[in-house]
């Protein structure tokens, strides 16, 4: 008689995981940014389940200005990464959005004012901003996490590294020193590249060999952006891919002079629409302004609005009642209105089932 094969269900299997894994944190060799617009490839190891990656960047950018220093952009310094990419097997790209993408995506966390600038040098994000006509160098420093899993909890959407017939790559391509600021033509500011480096630091699991520690590599989580232009003076639509199931969604809302647009600008409620007639949310921008405030303890950034079906109590780690499954719609909608013109740009975490 065949034996059958032992089923373990996803609390067995993540009970199995816990007890029998080991964490690895490996860092990568350092790459160095000669000028700008360059794009660097790190090959990740052939090694154990990737979870985690921490992008460390380091440079030095000359500031010339007769005010004495330059004003930091809102979104300092991760405008000097055009695009951040985790490739699998050269055609598969699971993340794919620019630096200040992956910004906007890495706030929906607790203690989300530690990626702003500090005025420590020990702090995650530290750009300096003094500036002199005859010229002064400024260090920038900043870490940011690339989240591959569900979370630091669950098992569940990461990366199998340890496979001959995969490759896994990261994709870093570099923009300008100048866009960690913001620019004063009539105080002549000019921001010059001197020297920049980037260095990974990977976050793995080891692999249980006992029966059942293996955790579910169905699942694949994706963090993709799109952007689209919109016209003012009236109702707008964006419409949302549909076939994934969404955890979260951020919309960063400027208007055609790249101003970010505040709740005021708004003239109607934000919406999302499920098949152009059901609308299960329906918010005022303030209320969903304060609403993240509330959730994240800290006010996103201007022109940020977010939906997070994730967040139960604690960002990241509620399960899955709030989640949309697009899978089963025909049609997925943002709807808002506005008097003027722009442009919307939309960062999402989505899962994918995978067809084992």
């Amino acid at each position: 008689m065949a034996q059958q094969k032992e089923q373990y269900s996803p609390q067995q299997r993540a009970m199995i995981w816990a007890t029998s894994t080991r964490q690895y944190q490996q860092t990568l060799p350092t790459q160095v940014v000669t000028q700008e617009g360059m794009t660097l490839d790190f090959t990740l190891p052939k090694a154990r389940l990737l979870t985690k990656i921490w992008l460390h960047v380091k440079a030095v950018a000359t500031l010339k200005s007769s005010s004495g220093n330059i004003q930091r952009d809102p979104m300092s310094p991760y405008g000097i990464l055009r695009r951040v990419e985790l490739n699998l097997n050269n055609g598969f790209s699971p993340y794919i959005v620019s630096g200040k993408e992956l910004f906007m995506y890495n706030v929906l966390r607790q203690h989300p004012d530690v990626l702003l600038p500090g005025s420590n040098k020990q702090s995650l994000n530290y750009v300096e901003n003094v500036a002199t006509t005859a010229g002064k160098d400024n260090e920038i420093q900043f870490t940011i996490p690339i989240p591959v899993s569900l979370n630091d909890r669950d098992p569940v959407g990461m990366v199998m590294l340890q496979n001959n017939t995969a490759n896994v790559n990261l994709t870093v391509a570099v923009d300008q020193l100048a866009n960690a600021y913001k620019l004063n033509a009539s105080n002549a500011d000019q921001v010059t590249f001197k020297s920049m480096s980037i260095t990974p630091v990977i976050e793995t699991f080891s692999i249980p060999s006992i029966p059942g520690g293996q955790p579910d590599m169905s699942v694949l989580k994706l963090v993709q952006s799109k952007s689209d232009i919109f016209s003012g003076g009236g109702q707008n639509i964006l419409k949302l891919n549909v076939g994934t199931i969404y955890r979260k969604i951020l919309f960063y809302i400027e208007d055609s002079n790249g101003k970010p647009l505040e709740p005021k600008d708004f003239t109607g409620n934000m919406e999302l629409v499920f098949n152009q007639a059901d609308t299960p949310y329906n918010v005022k921008p303030e209320v969903l302004v304060h609403k993240n405030h509330s959730d994240l303890g800290y006010p996103l950034p201007p022109g940020v609005y977010c939906f997070d079906f994730s967040n139960q109590g604690v960002p990241n780690l509620g399960g899955s009642r709030d989640y949309i499954d697009s899978e089963r719609l025909t049609e997925f909608w943002f709807r808002f209105s506005t008097n003027v013109g722009g442009k919307v740009t939309v960062v999402s975490e989505t899962l994918s089932r995978l067809q084992m």
